[in-house]
């Protein structure tokens, strides 16, 4: 092995970068089936509405958020917006599909959440599990989505696999059986997010 295929601490580099790609898609997967879950969860409410959580706000933006709730038309186009964006937003994240539009779309809809009950000011007063002085759940995830966000590596999945099949089907030809091999287990590493979502479901 060369000099330049192990890092300064002795890891090869093949080694750390599959071990990388590994947390990446943890990550993306876990905040995934967050923003799924809850989506999926209001939509299966049936008459589920943001009314009682916007006119509820008390942080700076709070003007806002009460005028969303009080306008029924913009309530109504909140709502839809709300539940298809966190489906939308945690299937693209689990499959790994549009993953910097995915998690761009995922920062913007939790610093909306963050801004409507912000753990500073007022709403401080009432502060519950979780919601501690300014870092709280939603900061953490939305710190995490900027994370992958700008990452190079968005972890294994079926856009990764697409770029493969691409990557492949340019003129590289598969001549040596263990190069045939080594990518059939890549392609199915990266179809490993389906059946975690799959049995998560």
């Amino acid at each position: 092995m060369t000099e330049r295929q192990i890092g300064n601490d002795g890891t090869p580099y093949s080694r750390r970068i599959a071990a990388q790609r590994l947390l990446v898609t943890v990550l993306r997967l876990a905040i995934g089936w967050h923003f799924l879950y809850e989506g999926l969860f209001k939509i299966a409410l049936g008459n589920w509405t943001a009314f009682g959580y916007l006119s509820n706000t008390s942080g700076p933006l709070s003007g806002f958020y009460h005028w969303l709730a009080n306008t029924p038309s913009l309530l109504r186009i909140t709502d839809v917006l709300n539940m298809a964006g966190l489906v939308l937003i945690g299937l693209a994240l689990c499959a790994g599909l549009f993953v910097r539009l995915a998690a761009a779309c995922g920062v913007l809809l939790l610093v909306l959440y963050y801004f409507a009950y912000p753990p500073f000011g007022n709403t401080l007063l009432n502060a519950s599990e979780g919601h501690l002085f300014v870092v709280d759940r939603i900061f953490l995830e939305a710190a995490a989505l900027l994370l992958i966000l700008f990452s190079k590596e968005r972890g294994y999945g079926l856009g990764a696999l697409v770029r493969l099949l691409r990557k492949s089907g340019k003129g590289r030809e598969v001549d040596a059986p263990d190069d045939a091999a080594s990518a059939r287990r890549e392609a199915l590493k990266h179809l490993a997010s389906l059946p975690v979502l799959g049995a998560m479901g």
